[in-house]
């Protein structure tokens, strides 16, 4: 498999010259640190594409990448905490922030790419698998950070860095520098390209389309401590397909489950990536979690809490423990709906009178129905905001139901966006809340049991303001009550729902 990889062009036609002399690029980086993060990314992609473009020697131009690397880092999180912690679709700055930020990282893949071609021409290198090592390393970090910003906006990453994953990583495999430990000046822990590319197909696999923006961060984070426990392997005897993964090394796309690919393997460029001690080793710290949290004399080390926590551990074990299978079948359907959007909304939307009220619905159009959900997608994106975890209520107007659900994954279009939906309810009461700890009532909605599912009756509230084991005062209309919390059934960013028994009942 040959190394045809994508290319900045040169252009030796440029009168300008990039800045290669390390003090005037320290220089011009510390002088971006006091200006407005938009236009000081601007300026930094002006002058790595100067200096992608031009021909230079591979020293100076990696010892010059590498000292735009520090303002780059710092740039990219500062674009990421705006495009990274707004809702969907992104507002013109969201977009444009993340517009940069991807620009950035592709930038700075050209230049290394630029950068590894340089090196295959070199005559002489005393440095050259330390070179060759560096360079292929940063080409997957950028590769890494460029599906970040596609994982944060709900973009799929394209098939062009898919394709130049697989074939940095062949590469290095063809020079035997896949587990080679790289010792980048600015960072305390070794890296090699194998636990890099592993991080990046892990992160795929996450399917960070069902992840709220601060899980995809945890997410993006937390892969690293696990790459070092999945392992690479080429092709061979498979005795348990759950956790199997297959690699096509000249493809245009991630690693698929094992079972579900559909192409006959091709021992000479498949791989596998076998992620059942990754799945064990999440399972062993959700139970540590579980089972220290209520022990306030053993308190969790910080870092347990900060970079994960239950709800994202057990997504992980799901995609990266088992093959998993589609419960129901989805029929395609075309219809319209109407949603709202938003604890608050759907409480109006159930206390009001009128119920139909245009200034919490929005329009959808139904894609695919199935027993426990829905497909969508709208094109009415003006003051639309969604959030993977967002309670909604739906109204199908074919068949003039009313459902509660909450948004479990979102995908980004050019043109429009497309939601997934899980129902929890075909029902709702709306109602007011209050903690005996608490002065003041809050809105909340009442589910009823559904019987068939074995799903009990419960209490929707947004997230942290209940407790399990609680006693709360609810006011239903004219009628007023008390109520036990039970244990918590599910929980989302944004809301979190409980099963609950009455205490007592009276009126007004």
């Amino acid at each position: 498999m040959s190394l045809s990889i994508q290319l900045a062009p040169l252009d030796l036609t440029v009168d300008s010259t990039a800045k290669t002399q390390p003090q005037k690029i320290v220089a011009f980086t510390r002088s971006l640190l006091h200006t407005e993060p938009l236009y000081a990314t601007s300026r930094l992609l002006e002058e790595l594409k100067l200096l992608n473009r031009q021909k230079m020697d591979a020293d100076t131009r990696i010892s010059s990448l590498e000292l735009y690397r520090k303002i780059t880092l710092e740039l990219s999180h500062e674009l990421e905490l705006v495009y990274g912690e707004a809702s969907t679709p992104l507002s013109r700055e969201g977009a444009h922030s993340a517009a940069l930020a991807e620009a950035l990282w592709l930038e700075t893949g050209y230049g290394y790419k630029r950068a590894l071609v340089d090196l295959k021409h070199k005559l002489f290198n005393l440095h050259e698998d330390k070179q060759h090592s560096l360079v292929i390393l940063r080409i997957l970090e950028s590769l890494k950070n460029q599906a970040l910003v596609n994982y944060l906006t709900y973009t799929a990453p394209p098939a062009s860095l898919w394709s130049d994953l697989h074939k940095m990583y062949f590469h290095a495999l063809q020079l035997s520098l896949e587990d080679v430990e790289v010792k980048p000046h600015s960072l305390i822990n070794n890296k090699t390209i194998n636990l890099v590319y592993i991080q990046v197909l892990l992160m795929n696999l996450a399917n960070p389309t069902r992840l709220d923006k601060p899980s995809i961060k945890k997410m993006a984070h937390y892969v690293a401590s696990l790459a070092k426990y999945a392992e690479l392997r080429g092709m061979g005897i498979i005795e348990n397909a759950n956790g199997v993964f297959l690699i096509e090394l000249d493809s245009q796309k991630s690693a698929v489950p094992y079972l579900k690919n559909r192409n006959t393997p091709n021992v000479e460029t498949d791989i596998l990536l076998v992620t059942v001690e990754v799945a064990r080793q999440i399972h062993q710290q959700l139970k540590y979690i579980q089972r220290n949290k209520h022990i306030s004399e053993a308190p969790l080390p910080t870092t347990a809490l900060d970079v994960v926590d239950e709800d994202l551990l057990t997504h992980l074990i799901k995609y990266f423990g088992t093959n998993s299978t589609r419960a129901f079948p989805r029929l395609e359907k075309k219809y319209s709906a109407d949603l709202a959007i938003g604890l608050e909304a759907s409480c109006i939307l159930f206390r009001s009178k009128k119920r139909i009220n245009d200034d919490v619905l929005s329009e959808w159009e139904i894609m695919n129905i199935s027993p426990d959900g829905y497909a969508l997608r709208t094109s009415h994106l003006f003051e639309l905001a969604v959030n993977v975890g967002d309670l909604i209520t739906i109204i199908d107007h074919q068949n003039n139901l009313w459902s509660v659900g909450r948004i479990i994954w979102l995908s980004a279009k050019p043109d429009h966006l497309e939601a997934g939906i899980k129902l929890l309810a075909p029902s709702a009461t709306s109602i007011a809340i209050k903690p005996q700890s608490k002065n003041e009532f809050n809105n909340a909605l009442l589910l009823p049991d559904i019987k068939a599912v074995s799903e009990p009756i419960s209490i929707v509230a947004y997230r942290g303001y209940l407790m399990e084991r609680s006693v709360i005062d609810i006011k239903t209309g004219n009628k007023k009550s008390k109520l036990q919390i039970k244990q918590l059934i599910e929980r989302s960013g944004s809301f979190e729902r409980f099963e609950y028994s009455l205490i007592e009942h009276e009126l007004s």
